[in-house]
């Protein structure tokens, strides 16, 4: 059979067979590499503490191993923006909080990202109400000593606090309203730092979340004088809360979640989500943060999203009434 025949006869064969042959898209599963998680904070901070007890059940859920990135600064927007900017391929997820997405936006006139338009919410974290700690360098062991103390001694108590836009700084912002003491608000690059010099005595007292206070109130570093919210913590069960403690209106809710940037696939926002609710509702970390008085997330994004949505709305009202705005 000469060339032009064979062609003639198996021509049309070829073509029909390449019609209905499988294609293969060049598109890799997901994942196929590492995964960050980008935390706006410093290392030993609150976010970086639970931030970290996550990695290793995400990664054996996803197969690929999760690692921790810390970018602090600006009261969590340089992390933050810096996700926002990301490729949104699944592969850098934001460690956001109730600072980097509901109160930064009320306090700053104008932010490098938009917590709505740029990111898609995968699930909460977890949330909780922090502690009012004081220096053992402080003669008082209750909430009304410590404002009697405060109250005769006006702008002479140091007060440390991570930064304006934080739960931390807002909470004694509202202590102060509440009961009328005058603290010296003193500001410091990360949470540890202030811990640190408050065992020292160089910082009198701080609003702090109870994943970084309870083992120093535990050792007898610091002591707790209340909690921000109407529950007691396990590891500090003999703190009162603020309602036992006479002062109910002083509440604060702090929450971290996990975020991608916008236009993020739907599949990939799913398996993440599956991945970080199945490790956040896992018995080992559920226990850990139930032994700090937390509470565990786990939500679906949509939950997450209504949630967020409340939140936002009770720290308007706070900072509507500070009248805190930073330019």
């Amino acid at each position: 059979m000469n060339r032009r025949k064979f062609l003639s006869v198996t021509g049309p064969v070829l073509l029909a067979s390449s019609l209905f042959r499988p294609t293969f898209s060049n598109a890799e599963a997901y994942p196929s590499r590492p995964i960050r998680i980008v935390v706006p904070g410093a290392a030993g901070g609150v976010l970086d503490v639970v931030a970290r007890r996550l990695t290793d059940p995400i990664g054996r859920r996803l197969g690929q191993q999760v690692v921790i990135e810390n970018k602090p600064g600006a009261n969590g927007i340089i992390g933050t923006e810096l996700v926002a900017k990301s490729k949104p391929d699944g592969y850098t997820v934001l460690m956001g909080s109730s600072t980097s997405i509901s109160i930064t936006r009320l306090l700053y006139s104008q932010l490098p990202y938009d917590p709505d338009r740029d990111f898609v919410p995968v699930t909460l974290g977890g949330y909780g109400y922090p502690v009012l700690v004081v220096s053992n360098a402080l003669p008082v062991k209750t909430l009304r000593e410590f404002l009697a103390y405060s109250k005769n001694r006006p702008g002479q108590v140091t007060c440390g606090t991570p930064g304006v836009a934080t739960p931390n700084f807002l909470g004694a912002k509202l202590l102060e309203k509440l009961t009328g003491i005058s603290l010296n608000h003193v500001t410091y690059k990360s949470q540890p730092e202030i811990i640190t010099d408050m065992i020292g005595g160089q910082v009198h007292v701080t609003v702090d979340f109870a994943s970084l206070v309870v083992p120093h109130i535990q050792a007898g570093r610091i002591r707790g004088l209340v909690v921000a919210g109407p529950v007691r913590k396990p590891a500090i069960d003999q703190v009162p809360t603020a309602p036992e403690a006479g002062l109910p209106d002083f509440e604060v809710l702090g929450w971290n979640g996990y975020f991608v940037p916008a236009r993020t696939q739907p599949d990939v926002v799913r398996t993440l989500y599956e991945a970080f609710s199945a490790a956040i509702k896992g018995q080992e970390y559920v226990e850990y943060v139930h032994s700090l008085g937390s509470e565990p997330g786990g939500s679906t994004p949509e939950e997450f999203k209504a949630f967020m949505e409340r939140q936002s709305k009770r720290w308007e009202s706070v900072v509507r009434e500070m009248g805190i705005k930073i330019e």
